[in-house]
């Protein structure tokens, strides 16, 4: 039965992870293709192992990842898979025999301390920062994971003190009977093991010397003492009192079946969890990042697969240069990570409303391109390049062009205006402001802001704010603010592009 199900299971997570990335892959209508890039195996197998990266990042949760990583991988190779690994490496391999039994129980408090240091952590952050809070879909992972160690101890725990499985390892293992030594024996594995027994007689002089002699002859080659089981050792002595009745229903066998169903769970929902990460996170940490003069001629291309290596850990947000715009504007999607989300959205096809996208357009454009993200990013996706295929989903080509569905489309009329570099250099010096013959006539009833407030918004990432302003329908184009400017930015270039769009907008 449990073979037939973890056929199915594997089955299924694997249909579900060619599932998910040909849905990230499939993103032709987003203008994207899957392609090759140039690999780095040196890095990504740091990254991946070690995560070297998030170790730059924060030592906190590197030591709560490496805690849950480090123990997983022991217990799925060494315990699941342990017919097709620790049998094959180890000779004389036997679950309950030292070192296997301690390191198993070591493996299991590292995964199950970590996984509640995660919670911790998610919890702390959310109570602190709510305004920064993400869903709680990767919380399902970490209580999941939880409930398969938990289940793990309590399966090893119930057959600790079971009689039913005790009396079972003796009729296939001993064959002894109360003639040959049956009672010393279990006198001695109820003192040592942990065993409840429904009868027993203590009346027997020397039964303990005795069990210890038939155990060494029959038991002790398979069966270290599980007092080095550290965790299934205390669990085991807190529950002799309802021994009994625990052994009256088999919960050795309920738990059996409840840890093994959980493991199929996790099996299945591998792809659907923020356990993908794990196998994208190789492919991600492979891919050489574009430069900054790749970024700025828009050479650049992005694999989307590479989304799922995603963990949401915000440490994108915590070192964005325009999060200052975010405190103003309170705009989510200014924070890289919601934007990867939304980035998700888009190129699967998913429904966002336009207003949504308006917003999504002016957080983009607000990026400084400082490469922070890329650089902190722990699963090592090329953030900076997600930006600017990003920018181009939002907007139409020249050609006019596009696959996107009606409602994401966002025209871009205008060049200068919308890349970055035409503006990025304001030093907001205020040359432009003095020689503005408009500022210089105008009453503040007439005008509103200055062309050096003006360059300002369109840093900020509020074009539209820009474009509706009375400065930019005020403008003379008389060329001072462009012929005198310092940095050589074509303000007024730039301001009848706002203002040209201005006008389109309002005939629409």
């Amino acid at each position: 039965m449990f073979t037939i199900s973890l056929y199915i299971a594997s089955a299924l997570s694997l249909a579900g992870i060619l599932f998910q990335i040909f849905k990230l892959q499939k993103t032709g209508s987003a203008g994207l293709k899957l392609h090759t890039v140039k690999s780095n195996l040196a890095p990504a197998f740091f990254n991946t192992l070690f995560q070297t990266k998030l170790f730059k990042a924060s030592r906190v949760r590197w030591c709560i990842h490496f805690l849950v990583f480090s123990g997983f991988i022991f217990l799925l190779f060494f315990h699941a898979l342990d017919e097709l690994v620790s049998n094959r490496i180890f000779s004389y391999y036997q679950p309950t025999v030292d070192p296997y039994q301690f390191l198993r129980n070591f493996a299991g408090f590292l995964v199950g301390t970590g996984c509640l240091g995660f919670l911790i952590k998610k919890f702390h952050i959310r109570k602190n920062n709510p305004r920064l809070k993400s869903g709680y879909n990767n919380l399902f992972s970490i209580f999941l994971t939880l409930l398969v160690i938990l289940s793990g101890f309590m399966l090893e725990t119930s057959k600790i003190i079971s009689e039913p499985v005790f009396m079972e390892m003796v009729e296939d293992y001993a064959g002894i009977d109360e003639d040959s030594g049956l009672d010393e024996l279990k006198i001695y594995w109820e003192k040592h093991y942990n065993v409840v027994f429904d009868q027993l007689s203590y009346t027997m002089e020397n039964a303990v010397e005795e069990g210890e002699i038939i155990n060494e002859d029959y038991c002790l080659d398979c069966h270290s003492k599980i007092s080095s089981a550290f965790v299934s050792h205390l669990l085991s002595r807190s529950l002799k009192k309802s021994g009994s009745l625990l052994n009256q229903y088999r919960a050795d066998r309920i738990f059996y079946h409840v840890h093994y169903l959980l493991c199929f769970l996790m099996l299945i929902s591998l792809p659907f969890s923020r356990f993908f990460h794990i196998l994208l996170i190789p492919f991600a940490s492979m891919n050489q990042k574009a430069d900054i003069e790749d970024h700025q001629k828009l050479k650049v291309e992005f694999n989307p697969v590479t989304l799922g290596a995603c963990t949401d850990c915000r440490f994108c947000s915590d070192v964005c240069s325009v999060y200052p715009n975010y405190a103003v504007t309170n705009n989510i999607r200014v924070l890289p990570h919601h934007k990867i989300e939304a980035f998700k959205n888009i190129i699967t096809g998913k429904h966002l409303h336009k207003d949504e996208m308006i917003r999504l357009k002016n957080a983009n454009e607000a990026c400084t391109q400082c490469n922070n993200c890329t650089d902190i990013c722990p699963s090592n996706i090329d953030l900076q390049s997600l930006w600017v295929k990003l920018s181009d989903l939002l907007c139409k080509p020249a050609s006019g062009k596009t696959d996107l569905p009606s409602d994401f489309q966002l025209t871009r009329e205008h060049d200068i205006s919308y890349s970055r570099t035409s503006f990025k250099n304001c030093a907001q010096c205020t040359i432009c402001t003095n020689v503005c013959p408009v500022v210089l006539y105008s009453s503040k009833d007439e005008n509103d802001m200055t062309p050096q407030q003006v360059m300002n918004l369109l840093r900020l990432g509020r074009k539209q704010m820009a474009a509706a302003t009375l400065m930019v329908n005020n403008c003379l184009t008389c060329y001072s603010c462009q012929e005198n400017c310092p940095s050589e930015i074509r303000v007024t270039d730039i301001i009848t592009e706002l203002r040209e769009a201005s006008a389109k907008a309002g005939q629409s």
